[in-house]
C-alpha cells in the first residue's frame, strides 16, 4: 500500500477503496510496528495529494484516521501520527470531529517515552513532547477541552510532567485566545506564582515565568472583543496586589521573585506594562530611602531594573534593528524619580549598590526615546567619574554602558569621557597616570568612526610627546599607545579613509624620517612594525591617483634620500643602518595596487640595487629588501624584468648556495625564497622551476635542510601586511595547492629512500611535507590522505621531537574528520599515537591523547571497534601519568575508547 500510493498509477478512486478497505477491514492495532509505520506514511502521502478530494467524497477520513491511530503507543508511529493530526487540522474541516481529534491526541499527555540502551532510535521524549504540544496548539476548537485538563494537570503534577504542562499552557495560550484563558486564569496564575516563590529549580522556575508572560501576552489581545474592564487589568489585579505585598520587604527572596513575575507581566503587553508601572512604581520609589542599609536599597534597585527591562523588552532597545512601536513606556512618568534613585546609588560609596546602579543605567540607555540628550550628557559623566574606580568590575559595567552611548551620542562622550581619559596620557602639561585603563577606554569607544575622527588628532599628539619624551625610560608605554591608536584605526579604517591620509600617513612618515636624521623619536623594531602596518592600512584603501603621488614622494625620499630639499644617505634603503627606511618603503609599495606606475626609468636596474643591497646587509634589512623586490616581481612583471631574474638567479644567487660561509649562504637562499614565493603566487612556471633546483634540493644539504623545509612556512604563508588580496597581489588561483601537488611526491619518495646513515636528510623531507600540509586548506587534502599516511606514520616514529609535535598539530583534526578515507592506515596510526603517550616530552604526550580522543569522538563504531580493546589496555600506562594533566586527558580518552560499542 505505501509502495503504491507513491505511484503516479493510483487515482481518487483508488484512493478511496484503500481507505475503505484499511479503516472498515484491517485491525490496525494487531499489526507490526513497521506494517503501521508504512500505513501512517502511506496516509501522510493521501492527505498531501488528495485531502481537498476526500472532503468532498462519502468517506469519513478523519473518523477512519482516529481508527488507524487509537491505541499507537511505538514512538515512531507516533510521531508519524501527531504530524498527521496537524495537517488533518490545517487541510479539513474538523468542527464535527473536535472531540474525538482531541480525545486521541490528548490522552498521550503528557508524554514520556525511555529508549533501550541498545536502541538505535533517534527520537526523543523531547521530540515526542514538542510534536504533542504542536498538535494541541494547532487549533483553537481545542481549548474548550484542553483549558481546564490543562489547568488541572498543572495543579495535580510535579516534576517534569509539570513543566511539560507549563510548557504546553504555553504554547497553547495564544492559540486558544483570551476568551479560552479569562475563565481560568486566577487558577492558572495561583499554580504559576506559587512554582516561581517556592520552586528550587531554576530552570521549573524559569518556564513558569514564560508561562506568565504568555499568557498575560494572550489575555492582551482580548481587549477588543471584550465588554467589560479590560481584561488584562483585571485578570492581573490579585497578581499585582500578591505582588506588591511582597516587595514591601525587598530585601527578601519572595520581593525577587515578585520582581521576575512582574517583569513577565509588565513585558507581555503594553496594558500589561502600564497597569505594573502604576501599581508598583510609586511604592517602589517610597521603598528607597537614603538612610537604609544598602543590601535593602540595592534590592530596591533590583526591582527597578527588572521593571526596566521588561519595558525595554516590550517597546525596543536602541540596539533592535527595525523594531519599532507606536506605545511609548508608562516609565517615562517616573523617569525623574527613577533617575534620581539611580544616581544617588552611584554616588555612594558602597561597591555593591554602585554595581546594581550601573546595571540600572545601561538598561536605561538602552530603552529606545527614555533618556533625552541632557539626561544622556549627565549620564555620561557620571560614568565617566566611575572610570577611575579602583572596582575593575564597575569599570567594566562602565565602559559597557559609555560604548552604547558613543554610538547614540558621540559628540557626548567627546564632551565628557574623551579629555578625562586623555588627561591620563602624558604631554607637556599631564603626566602620566592610569594610562592603561585610559588606553582600554579609547580601544573601546575609538572604534566608532565619529569618535575616531575627533581623538585621532589628540592621540598622535600624545604618541609624539611619548615617542620625543618617554621612550627611552618606558618603551612599554610607547608600544600601547602605538598599539591603541592601530587597533582603532584597524576598526575604522574603511570610513576614515581621508583621517588616514591626511593625518596619520605623514604623521608617521614625518616622525620616522625626522627620526632617522635627527633621532628625534625613540624607535624600536616594536614601534616601527606598528607604524608599517599603519602605513600598509592606509596605503592599500587610498585611490589609484593618491597612490601615485604617494609613490613619488616616497621614492624621493628613500630611493634618493631627497627630504627638504637636502638629500640624506642614511634614509637612502640601500643604506646598511636603513632598516626603518627599508620597512616603510616595503609596507608603501607592497600595499599600492598594481595599475600604479612605479617612478622609475630601468625597473631592472633598481631591482640589481635591491638585490646587491640585499646580499650585503645583516639577515633582519636583507629579508625586508627581499620583500620589496618580490612585491615588484609580483605586480610589475615584464619581459625585461623576467630576463634580469633568469640573469640574476643563475649568475648571483646560485653560486651562494655553494658558499662555504654560511651566513651568505642563507642570505643568498633567504632572497630565493621571497623571490619563489613571488614567482608562485602568480603562478609563473619558473617558480616552479626553482622550488625543484633550490628548495627540493637544499632539503637534502646538511647545513641547510632544515631551512630549506622550514621555508615553505614562508611560501605558502597568508601575509596580511604584503603580497595578500587586500595588498592588491598577484595571487593565482589554488597557488597553495599547486606548490603542495608539485612537491609532495618528491618529498615522500625522498623520505622513504632516504639512506639510514643519514637520517637528518629524512627528517628534513618529512619536515617539508608537514610544513606544506600546515598551510594547504585541509580540504584539498582530503583525496590525498591515503598515499600520505606513511609518511605521516613514518614521521610519528622519529626520535625528532620537532617532526613528532608538527606530525601532531598537523593531524589533529585532520585525520579525526576522514577516518573513512585512510581505514586502512587507521591501525597503524593508533598505534604510533599509543606508543607516543609513553614519550618522554609531556607535549607529545598531550597531543598523542588528544587525537585518540578526537578519533573516538569523530569516529564510527564499525571502524574503531577493533581497535577499541587494545586502545584501552595501552592507555592504562597512561593513567598513572607522573603529570596530572596527562592523567586527566587519559582518562577522557579511556572513556571516550570504553563508551565505542562493540
Amino acid at each position: 500500500m505505501s509502495t503504491l500510493v507513491h505511484t503516479e498509477v493510483i487515482d481518487l478512486t483508488n484512493v478511496i477503496q484503500l481507505c475503505n478497505v484499511l479503516f472498515n477491514e484491517i485491525a490496525i492495532t494487531k499489526l507490526s510496528q513497521q506494517t503501521r509505520y508504512k500505513i501512517l506514511l502511506a496516509l501522510g502521502k493521501i492527505i498531501d495529494t488528495y485531502s481537498s478530494e476526500l472532503q468532498r467524497s462519502k468517506i469519513n477520513f478523519i473518523e477512519g484516521f482516529i481508527h488507524c491511530m487509537d491505541g499507537e503507543k511505538d514512538p515512531r508511529n507516533l510521531i508519524v501520527a501527531f504530524a498527521l493530526v496537524r495537517a488533518i487540522i490545517e487541510r479539513f474541516d474538523i468542527s464535527r470531529h473536535i472531540e474525538d481529534l482531541f480525545d486521541v491526541v490528548f490522552c498521550y499527555f503528557p508524554i514520556h517515552f525511555a529508549a533501550p540502551n541498545d536502541s538505535t532510535l533517534e527520537i526523543t521524549t523531547e521530540d515526542l513532547k514538542l510534536s504533542l504540544r504542536q498538535c494541541l496548539s494547532a487549533t483553537p476548537y481545542f481549548a474548550y477541552y484542553a483549558t481546564p485538563l490543562l489547568i488541572e494537570k498543572l495543579l495535580s503534577t510535579t516534576g517534569s510532567a509539570k513543566r511539560d504542562t507549563m510548557e504546553t499552557i504555553s504554547l497553547c495560550a495564544p492559540a486558544y485566545g483570551a476568551h479560552a484563558i479569562l475563565p481560568h486564569v486566577h487558577d492558572l496564575f495561583d499554580a504559576l506564582t506559587k512554582e516561581v516563590y517556592m520552586g528550587t529549580d531554576a530552570a521549573m522556575v524559569h518556564v513558569a515565568l514564560d508561562t506568565i508572560h504568555n499568557v498575560v501576552s494572550t489575555l492582551g489581545t482580548g481587549i477588543s472583543i471584550a465588554n467589560i474592564r479590560d481584561p488584562v487589568e483585571k485578570s492581573i489585579d490579585t497578581l499585582l496586589a500578591q505582588c506588591i505585598e511582597r516587595l514591601k520587604e525587598p530585601e527578601l527572596k519572595n520581593a525577587r521573585s515578585s520582581a521576575f513575575i512582574l517583569r513577565a507581566v509588565a513585558s507581555a503587553s503594553d496594558p500589561a506594562c502600564t497597569s505594573v508601572t502604576h501599581a508598583v512604581l510609586p511604592i517602589i520609589y517610597q521603598e528607597y530611602k537614603p538612610t537604609d542599609p544598602p543590601q535593602r536599597r540595592k534590592a530596591v534597585l533590583n526591582i527597578l531594573t527588572e521593571l526596566l527591562i521588561a519595558s525595554k523588552k516590550l517597546y525596543g532597545s536602541v540596539e533592535d534593528v527595525g523594531y519599532d512601536r507606536d506605545f511609548q513606556t508608562p516609565l517615562l512618568m517616573y523617569k525623574q524619580q527613577i533617575l534620581q534613585v539611580f544616581v544617588l546609588s552611584l554616588i555612594d560609596p558602597d561597591t555593591i549598590l554602585q554595581q546594581a546602579s550601573l546595571k540600572g543605567i545601561h538598561e536605561m540607555v538602552l530603552m529606545k526615546q527614555f533618556l533625552n540628550k541632557e539626561e544622556m550628557n549627565i549620564t555620561v559623566s557620571h560614568l565617566t567619574r566611575q572610570l577611575g574606580n579602583e572596582d575593575g568590575h564597575i569599570r567594566n559595567l562602565c565602559m559597557t554602558t559609555l560604548r552604547i552611548i558613543s554610538k547614540l551620542l558621540p559628540e557626548s562622550i567627546a564632551e565628557h569621557t574623551v579629555p578625562a581619559v586623555l588627561c591620563e596620557l602624558a604631554d607637556q602639561t599631564h603626566g602620566l597616570g592610569n594610562y592603561q585603563g585610559a588606553l582600554a577606554a579609547i580601544q573601546t569607544l575609538g572604534v566608532h568612526p565619529a569618535l575616531f575622527k575627533i581623538i585621532i588628532c589628540p592621540l598622535l599628539e600624545k604618541l609624539n610627546y611619548a615617542c620625543s619624551h618617554i621612550g627611552q625610560d618606558n618603551s612599554v608605554y610607547c608600544h600601547e599607545l602605538a598599539a591603541c591608536i592601530l587597533a582603532i584605526y584597524q576598526a575604522t579604517k574603511k570610513e576614515c579613509v581621508d583621517i588616514g591620509h591626511r593625518k596619520i600617513l605623514p604623521f608617521v612618515l614625518n616622525g620616522c624620517i625626522s627620526s632617522m636624521i635627527q633621532s628625534k623619536w625613540y624607535l624600536d623594531d616594536h614601534l616601527i612594525e606598528t607604524y608599517a602596518i599603519m602605513l600598509a592600512i592606509t596605503t592599500r584603501l587610498l585611490q589609484i591617483s593618491d597612490q601615485k603621488e604617494l609613490i613619488d614622494n616616497i621614492w624621493k625620499v628613500f630611493v634618493y634620500g631627497q627630504y627638504e630639499n637636502q638629500v640624506y644617505e642614511q634614509i637612502k634603503i640601500t643604506s646598511k643602518t636603513s632598516h626603518l627606511a627599508a620597512q616603510l618603503f616595503t609596507a608603501i609599495v607592497g600595499n599600492c595596487h598594481k595599475n600604479v606606475q612605479l617612478p622609475v626609468g630601468d625597473i631592472t636596474e633598481f631591482l640589481n640595487t635591491l638585490l646587491e643591497a640585499a646580499l650585503d646587509s645583516d639577515f633582519a634589512l636583507s629579508t625586508t629588501l627581499s620583500k620589496t623586490v618580490a612585491v615588484i616581481v609580483n605586480k610589475w612583471m615584464n619581459e625585461q624584468m623576467l630576463n634580469y631574474i633568469y640573469q640574476a638567479t643563475q649568475q648571483r644567487l646560485s653560486p651562494l648556495l655553494h658558499e662555504i660561509d654560511l651566513n651568505k649562504k642563507k642570505t643568498g637562499f633567504n632572497i630565493f625564497i621571497w623571490l619563489i614565493k613571488a614567482l608562485v603566487m602568480r603562478g609563473h612556471p619558473y617558480g616552479f622551476e626553482l622550488l625543484d633546483s633550490v628548495v627540493i634540493q637544499q632539503c637534502g644539504s646538511i647545513d641547510m635542510g632544515k631551512d630549506a623545509a622550514a621555508c615553505f612556512t614562508i611560501l605558502l604563508h597568508d601575509d596580511d601586511f604584503i603580497l595578500c588580496k587586500s595588498a592588491h597581489a598577484n595571487i593565482s588561483i589554488l597557488y597553495k595547492q599547486r606548490v603542495f601537488n608539485h612537491c609532495s611526491n618528491t618529498f615522500i619518495r625522498k623520505s622513504e629512500s632516504a639512506d639510514p646513515q643519514w637520517p637528518e636528510f629524512q627528517t628534513n623531507y618529512l619536515l617539508a611535507l608537514l610544513y606544506m600540509l600546515q598551510k594547504v586548506p585541509s580540504q584539498a587534502i582530503i583525496n590525498e590522505l591515503p598515499k600520505l599516511m606513511m609518511p605521516i606514520i613514518l614521521s610519528l616514529s622519529s626520535h625528532d621531537v620537532n617532526l613528532i609535535v608538527l606530525t601532531l598539530k598537523v593531524t589533529q583534526d585532520m585525520i579525526p574528520n576522514a577516518q573513512a578515507t585512510i581505514v586502512q592506515h587507521l591501525g597503524s596510526f593508533i598505534h604510533a599515537l599509543l606508543r607516543l603517550t609513553r614519550f618522554p616530552d609531556v607535549q607529545v604526550r598531550l597531543l598523542a591523547l588528544d587525537i585518540l580522543f578526537r578519533l573516538a569522538q569523530k569516529g564510527k563504531s564499525d571502524i574503531l571497534s577493533p581497535f577499541r580493546p587494545s586502545v584501552v589496555k595501552e592507555l592504562t600506562s597512561a593513567l598513572d601519568d607522573k603529570k596530572r594533566i596527562v592523567r586527566k586527558h587519559a582518562v577522557d580518552c579511556r572513556e571516550k575508547w570504553f563508551a565505542i560499542k562493540k
